[in-house]
Formats: structure tokens, C-alpha cells, sequence
């Protein structure tokens, strides 16, 4: 765990199967206190130390704000990804002990809004468990919509209905059930906020719906942490370190420079929080943007890469690092 996240020396207490796909961890310290508070929406990064290699993987925080004696988060395994997954799946313990980072949160509530509005997808339900703890115990007023494929993967939403009622609504896609958001979005009452967290096509249409109505941009928040994707080896050159480096398939560049020896800053390792944002000073190739930080013009520019989560395809490459 390195710049801009601070270690925390943890144990796994225990691992919940949640169904078919999803596992939920619980954390507490090794040295019995309480952990760092946290709001809403607040993520932390956990490490991964798979025989030679680190990953370093985001996780939202699921658990109640109110009670920092435990941090949960929920894991779904992807069979197709880099590893992670699959690694705290497979080869996480109970008793285990682990790094994770303090609390980061770059999807937190806007306490101004007179209404929550929460849409999530699949596994994005769970920044949403946190935050409607937080808004039950401030008496905030919220709705959340829930859509997920069917009930073998529908993560947490009998808790959810149980607990809030009439203030969760449920759509599963085996059912044909339909989230009518056109008409969900223009029926809220003025000074609503809408939150959205899940699959990438999903935030994109609650997006463009929710523009498309009128809502005001600093009203509509989101989260989708990008997963480094694998992809051809290309080696690199860090100018300022003075170190040639080859990023592999299944790592990412962010990893290979902080195998190098290098510290970069970072929040997210997700390609949302702009930290990780780093200077191309030339290239011969192409860039392979899986960012959701990067403007298109900076994009079209190639004077700017998110390491990250981004990749290059091409001769060389040389960044300001």
C-alpha cells in the first residue's frame, strides 16, 4: 500500500458465501481497535500477495458507518479476470491476515439533497448498503432501484426489502421485470439527488436518461471502478526514473511501475479518481484507454495515460514518470 493510502494491518474474522457468485469478507485489526470511520459510499483497497506478485484491488464498503469495529465488503468472482477475484475467493481464510487501506470516498452522499435516489446493478448494490445505514440512522430520505439478473445473484436484496420496505424496489431480468428509469427520473421532487453504481452500459443510460431530462450534472453521482484489463506485453521507458520497465498480460502499468521501485500516488486503482494521472512525453503505437477520467480531448491528444487501468499497443512508449 503505497502514496495516498495508509496500511492497516488486518484479519480476516470470517467469509460469508452470499450465492453462486458473490463471497462477503469481514475485517477487523490485528490490534483489536476501531478501525477509521467512514461514510456512504467509502471504498478500501486490499492487498493481494499472490506468491511473487501484489495486487492492489479496490472494494466499496458495505458495512454500517455507524460501527467501525468491522469493515465488510462483498467480492464477486469474475472467472475471465486478472485474478483477484479468484484469488480472494480461493485462497482467502478466516484468520488470514491481510493489508487493506484506510477508507477512501470518491461516491459519497450529498447531504444538500432533499431525496436519495439510488440505481444499482448486480454487485453495485453494495456502496448502497452502507449509504442506507447512514440515511436510515440521519432520518434521510431515500429510494433505491435494484436490478439484477436473477434470484441466485440478486445480492442482499431480501435483507434490503426486509429492512426498508416500501423504499426498495426490485427488478429481476429472468422475471422479465422492467426499471422504468425514464419514468422513475422525471416523477422526483425537486432537490433529489440520483446516485448511480454498476455495470458500465447501465451508469451510461442512467446518465444520458438523466441529461437528457434536464437533471443537472452535479446532481447525478456515479461509481464503476475500471478492472485492468489484460492484454499484449509492451515495454515502457520512465524518463525521470531513468529505468526501462516491461508491463506483462495480465499486469497492470501502475503494477509494473510500482514493481520498478516507483511510488505513484493513487485513490481508486480504478480509473476514476484522476491521482495515478501521468505526462506521455512520446509514443509510436496506440493507446488502449479503459479510464473513465480522461476527457476525449486529452485522449486524442496522447499527452496523457491513466496507468492504472490503461494500456499501449505500439514501438515505445516513454512517460514523464
Amino acid at each position: 500500500m503505497k502514496a495516498g493510502a495508509n496500511r492497516i494491518e488486518a484479519v480476516v474474522t470470517d467469509i460469508i458465501t452470499v450465492n453462486e457468485l458473490v463471497k462477503r469478507f469481514h475485517f477487523r485489526r490485528t490490534d483489536g481497535g476501531l478501525l477509521p470511520t467512514f461514510s456512504g459510499g467509502a471504498h478500501i483497497v486490499v492487498e493481494m500477495r499472490d506468491e511473487e506478485r501484489t495486487r492492489l484491488n479496490p472494494y466499496s464498503l458495505m458495512s454500517s458507518p455507524l460501527d467501525t469495529r468491522d469493515y465488510t465488503i462483498s467480492v464477486r468472482r469474475d472467472d475471465a479476470g486478472r485474478g483477484g477475484s479468484l484469488f480472494m475467493h480461493s485462497r482467502v481464510e478466516p484468520g488470514q491476515r491481510m493489508v487493506i487501506s484506510s477508507p477512501v470516498n470518491l461516491f459519497s452522499l450529498d447531504l444538500r439533497a432533499r431525496k436519495h435516489l439510488m440505481i444499482a446493478g448486480g454487485i453495485g448494490i453494495t456502496p448502497f448498503l452502507a449509504q442506507t445505514a447512514q440515511l436510515a440512522a440521519e432520518g434521510g430520505n431515500f429510494e433505491l432501484h435494484y436490478c439484477f439478473r436473477n434470484d441466485g445473484v440478486g445480492s442482499y436484496a431480501d435483507f434490503l426489502r426486509q429492512r426498508y420496505d416500501r423504499k426498495v424496489n426490485l427488478y429481476r431480468s429472468d422475471l422479465q421485470e422492467t426499471f422504468e428509469l425514464e419514468r422513475v427520473l422525471a416523477t422526483q421532487p425537486l432537490g433529489t439527488h440520483l446516485y448511480v453504481c454498476g455495470p458500465e452500459g447501465m451508469i451510461d443510460w442512467v446518465r444520458a436518461t438523466a441529461a437528457g431530462l434536464g437533471w443537472p450534472g452535479e446532481t447525478v453521482h456515479y461509481e464503476h471502478f475500471a478492472a485492468p484489463q489484460p492484454g499484449k506485453p509492451f515495454d515502457v521507458t520512465l524518463a525521470l526514473s531513468g529505468i526501462d520497465i516491461r508491463v506483462g498480460e495480465h499486469e497492470s502499468l501502475l503494477e509494473a511501475i510500482e514493481a520498478a521501485g516507483i511510488d505513484p500516488p493513487y485513490l481508486c486503482r480504478g480509473g476514476v479518481c484522476g491521482q495515478c494521472e501521468t505526462n506521455v512525453i512520446s509514443h509510436d503505437g496506440k493507446f488502449l484507454h479503459n479510464d473513465h477520467w480522461l476527457s476525449e480531448e486529452d485522449r486524442r491528444s496522447g499527452c496523457k495515460i491513466m496507468p492504472c487501468v490503461s494500456r499501449f499497443e505500439g514501438r515505445s512508449l516513454v512517460l514523464e514518470r
